[in-house]
């Protein structure tokens, strides 16, 4: 009888031991990307710097699709750095990237990747809305717009992606990038009194703009 409790003495501690070790399975962690905001440049040789979650700035990102119906459809990828509290806003676009509506409804990841990593887009040209380069539109202290062109007025215009990089996650595929430009913007108004249209210009240089797009 001793015999037979001290068996099952013993046997009671090793199941014990046994469902204490037991493993936990824990899931490896999903890939987050980091996205990254900032912005500095020189307006009229005036600086202005945004950074993100200063002052309520954070990023974001929007897609343009222009669709045609007897030739090849276009993408133009919007990247903005605003903020709820304060007017000042940037805001670059860059298109187009040309894809067939019928077999997607956007850009391939392949295609989206090649078209932010090969020459040309690296250094595009300035262009009305992105439609065929590179857009950039700011919002000053007061609220007005100021636009870039396709003139070319200036004669050191450049854009230049410093740096480019495809990262993904569970909430979709991102460009991140740093890219430098100069150009003149421009504000359009209509002044009441002479009921004509006038156009405001300001030189930006030595802009820097860390910024993503999402595909």
């Amino acid at each position: 009888m001793k015999y037979l409790v001290k068996t099952l003495t013993f046997a009671g501690a090793l199941i014990a031991v046994t469902s204490c070790n037991k493993r936990e399975i824990i899931p490896a962690p999903e890939p987050v990307v980091e996205l990254k905001n900032h912005f500095y440049g020189k307006f009229n040789s005036s600086e202005v710097e945004l950074t993100q979650n200063v002052n309520g700035y954070v990023g974001s990102s929007d897609l343009d699709l222009i669709v045609n119906s007897n030739t090849l459809d276009s993408a133009i990828y919007i990247s903005t750095m605003s903020s709820t509290s304060a007017n000042q806003l940037v805001k670059i676009s860059h298109g187009s990237l040309l894809f067939d509506w019928g077999t997607s409804e956007r850009p391939t990841l392949a295609s989206f990747e090649s078209f932010f990593k090969a020459a040309p887009n690296l250094q595009p040209s300035f262009s009305i809305r992105g439609l065929n380069g590179f857009s950039f539109t700011y919002f000053d202290a007061a609220g007005k717009e100021w636009k870039s062109n396709e003139t070319h007025a200036y004669l050191d215009e450049n854009v230049t992606y410093l740096s480019t990089s495809k990262e993904s996650d569970t909430s979709g595929d991102y460009m991140k990038f740093k890219v430098e430009f100069e150009a003149y913007i421009y504000h359009t108004y209509f002044h009441l009194i002479d009921s004509v249209y006038y156009t405001d210009s300001m030189l930006v240089t030595d802009a820097v703009y860390t910024g993503w797009y999402k595909r």
